[in-house]
């Protein structure tokens, strides 16, 4: 059992310091006030000091009361069963949350994992206890109204049966590693079988190497001797026709013509200064054509008027100047063919020059090539040559011999080293298949069992069972509170199907969907599951809370279903009701007052 005792606070929202309610001083009570002075924060100051959020969202910083801007304090007395604890929350710049239990501070070093331990004390989490102690019209109970799926994961974490899901996570794991076990050896077994099936000998004899072929050792030694003295005459006759192609070259030169020609022509002539002459006489003969085609064009002219100045042309002095002309051009032509005649002697000269000068070099090679103790005369080699074939081509059919029969035993090698080594990996794979199956046969048994688990405490085993039974008494206890408070008019039915949990709502007797009741209707059906809720609780779970804060959920009730609604909470056992209103008042409850004055809010029992 779970019991806030008494919640204290500074400076939140719109309150100022020192407020203090004692939460389990009264069955029922009424939290009475304007709008917006404050009746419900206190659920959300309820809700941070335990989880150190809201279910408003509401940032830390706009919890702070703006008027005061020094932060905010919190704190709360509980006891889990026989066990007190006080919880005290400061927030500045940064949040201090210190935690005593029976006056022993078991705080951690930091306020998140002081909040965890908090959780782990109170054994529901921050969802669940928001939708258990805190109902008001607009953000009432999801079980109802949230999906098939999640209405049943909404019972799974409120029920504590979250162990069933871990189970089945950690069976699903261990069935996934060891589906991948089996996989990896069934991989093994068909890589095995494969190789058995691929590698199967049909024939395992071994076969015999054959003899290799012998040579005569004389024989061998007489061909090599034979080879060397035929590569020494081919060697010879090589060097005699060298020496006699020689000789013919250097019959075929006439040393004592050209050396006569050498002593004619001696030296080389320079021609260049009959090229520059000739570069010379050409660039006198164009100058000399530019002048003549000058006069020529000016003789030409009409009126003999000179195209530049205007003034008329001395044409005598014009003829006289052309002649002057081409007597000259005539000059350098006959000067030009002169230094041509002059040049073209000099360069037949020096051509003869530089061949005689080159057959005489070249003779003068050859004859230093010629051996004149060599002998013209080429041997004869024919008989050796014979005898070296003969021999030669038995040493071939030896050789080819020798190649067959090496050939052949290393296929035999080959062929007795496969068969060996097959036979030898035959042995070891299956001693290894005969390993594997005992292997696979272990680890299928294991898959089994498993896998029996695993569907045990899947959505549709065990869990299912444990839902489908607690279902029906929340069905029992729901339409209890609800016949009171519809006076019998609506009743409410589960339906367990899979891993979906259905929720069927009848209206005298005729099913209607939960989203077509009126707002009365629907808080009518939201309490009652609420409270069949907190009392199955608390016949199953630890986690039982006193708490229930039902904010402004008389507002859409008239006058005889707020009466039932008062009658049903005060003889609810280990609950203390917080109504929330800031209109209807209930003459016998006692009565909270939040009066809000300027921007400040307190309270006034």
């Amino acid at each position: 059992m779970i019991t806030l005792e008494k919640l204290t606070w500074n400076n939140c929202f719109s309150y100022g310091s020192d407020n203090v309610i004692d939460l389990q001083k009264n069955t029922l009570t009424q939290l009475i006030g304007t709008n917006g002075a404050g009746k419900s924060s206190i659920p959300l100051i309820l809700e941070e000091v335990l989880f150190n959020k809201n279910s408003k969202g509401i940032k830390k910083a706009d919890i702070a009361n703006r008027q005061v801007n020094n932060g905010y304090d919190i704190s709360l007395d509980f006891s889990v069963n026989e066990d007190d604890y006080h919880i005290d929350v400061s927030r500045r710049a940064s949040i201090k949350c210190k935690l005593l239990k029976n006056g022993e501070d078991i705080s951690s070093h930091t306020a998140t994992n002081t909040y965890k331990t908090v959780e782990e004390i109170i054994g529901i989490d921050f969802k669940t206890f928001s939708q258990i102690v805190y109902q008001n019209t607009n953000a009432s109970l999801q079980f109802l109204t949230a999906t098939d799926t999640n209405r049943k994961k909404f019972l799974i974490d409120l029920l504590q049966l979250d162990k069933y899901v871990s189970y089945f996570e950690l069976f699903r794991e261990l069935s996934r590693d060891v589906g991948s076990q089996i996989s990896r050896v069934d991989g093994k077994i068909a890589t095995i079988e494969k190789w058995l099936k691929d590698n199967k000998l049909e024939d395992t004899t071994l076969l015999s190497k054959m003899d290799l072929p012998k040579y005569s050792e004389e024989d061998g030694k007489t061909l090599r001797q034979l080879q060397i003295e035929f590569e020494n005459i081919s060697e010879n006759i090589k060097k005699i026709n060298q020496n006699n192609h020689y000789r013919k070259e250097l019959q075929s030169i006439d040393i004592h013509e050209f050396r006569r020609l050498l002593n004619e022509y001696p030296e080389m002539i320079d021609t260049a200064p009959y090229l520059r002459g000739l570069g010379s006489w050409k660039s006198e003969m164009m100058h000399e054509q530019t002048m003549l085609n000058k006069y020529q064009k000016l003789i030409e002219t009409e009126d003999h008027v000179c195209p530049t100045c205007g003034e008329d042309i001395d044409v005598d002095f014009i003829t006289g100047q052309m002649a002057e002309h081409k007597e000259r051009i005539e000059g350098c032509e006959n000067f030009s063919e002169k230094d041509k005649e002059k040049l073209a002697e000099a360069q037949k000269s020096n051509s003869i020059h530089e061949e005689a000068k080159e057959e005489i070099r070249r003779w003068e090679e050859i004859y230093r090539s010629i051996d004149q103790n060599l002998t013209s005369d080429i041997p004869n080699a024919t008989n050796i040559q014979q005898r070296i074939e003969e021999l030669q081509d038995e040493k071939d059919e030896y050789d080819r011999e020798l190649r067959h029969a090496i050939d052949y035993n290393n296929t035999v090698e080959r062929n007795n080293t496969r068969i060996s080594i097959i036979k030898e990996q035959i042995e070891d794979f299956e001693r290894e298949f005969e390993e594997l199956t005992e292997e696979i046969d272990k680890i299928q048994d294991k898959f089994s069992s498993i896998e029996i688990l695993k569907k045990a405490f899947s959505t549709n085993g065990l869990l299912a069972y444990k839902i489908e039974n607690l279902v029906k008494d929340l069905e029992e206890l729901t339409n209890e509170y609800l016949a009171e408070l519809s006076d019998g008019r609506f009743s409410l039915e589960f339906v367990v199907l899979n891993d979906k949990l259905n929720v069927v709502i009848e209206d005298n007797g005729k099913s209607v969907d939960i989203l077509a009741l009126s707002a009365g209707e629907l808080a009518r059906v939201n309490t009652a599951t609420l409270l069949a809720i907190r009392k199955l609780m608390s016949s199953i779970s630890k986690s039982q809370i006193n708490i229930l804060f039902l904010d402004e959920v008389t507002n859409v009730l008239d006058e005889l279903g707020k009466e039932r609604l008062v009658e049903i909470l005060l003889k609810e056992e280990n609950l203390n009701t917080y109504i929330v209103s800031h209109g209807w008042t209930h003459p016998l409850l006692e009565k909270i007052e939040v009066i809000k004055e300027g921007e400040m809010s307190y309270l006034n029992e």
